[in-house]
């Protein structure tokens, strides 16, 4: 009876261990790569925006890391920006820069798509999508595109909200 109850608590012990080894490796990344992936985002946003005031991240998460190779990976996340008190020709750092307060501030709900080499953005593709304050159902968007070694033109709506003019933007790889 002894070596039965052995028995059945060591393939109960083994059967436990198994659950907690099976599933998907997870990417441990670095703190440091994925503020560096969403300052790289803001950036282009900030880079191609047609607002006289620069854009500041909030509520940013990571929805996916791919490990391309030892040194490489691509990392998705989503994030929202609104509208600073800082103009773009301050050149100043838009995470020290405050938000604009109001009803009619600008919010958009961002995802981009980062290419990390040894821990530094590679290329940035970023899409974004307002949020609209008033009642009205209308939103706009607009692609920030991601560099390439060809010349190409991506068709955009204006980053200013309330703007419908439909701008053409062109972009060289290097």
């Amino acid at each position: 009876m002894e070596k039965m109850a052995m028995k059945m608590l060591v393939i109960f012990v083994l059967g436990m261990n198994h659950w907690t080894c099976t599933g998907f490796p997870v990417y441990d990344y670095d703190p440091a790569s994925l503020k560096e992936a969403l300052s790289a985002s803001v950036a282009k946003v900030n880079s191609q925006s047609l607002s006289p005031y620069l854009f500041r991240a909030f509520r940013s998460s990571i929805k996916r890391v791919n490990a391309l190779d030892e040194d490489s990976l691509t990392m998705d996340l989503e994030f929202r920006i609104q509208e600073t008190t800082c103009r773009r020709e301050s050149e100043a750092d838009p995470a020290t820069c405050d938000f604009q307060r109001g009803y009619h501030v600008p919010i958009a709900v961002c995802r981009s798509t980062v290419q990390m080499s040894a821990e530094r953005a590679q290329d940035v593709w970023v899409r974004c999508h307002w949020s609209s304050s008033s009642g009205s159902s209308s939103s706009e968007e607009k692609t920030m595109s991601k560099s390439s070694r060809f010349k190409h033109a991506v068709h955009c709506l204006s980053v200013i909200p309330g703007n419908s003019k439909i701008d053409f933007l062109y972009e060289t790889g290097r």
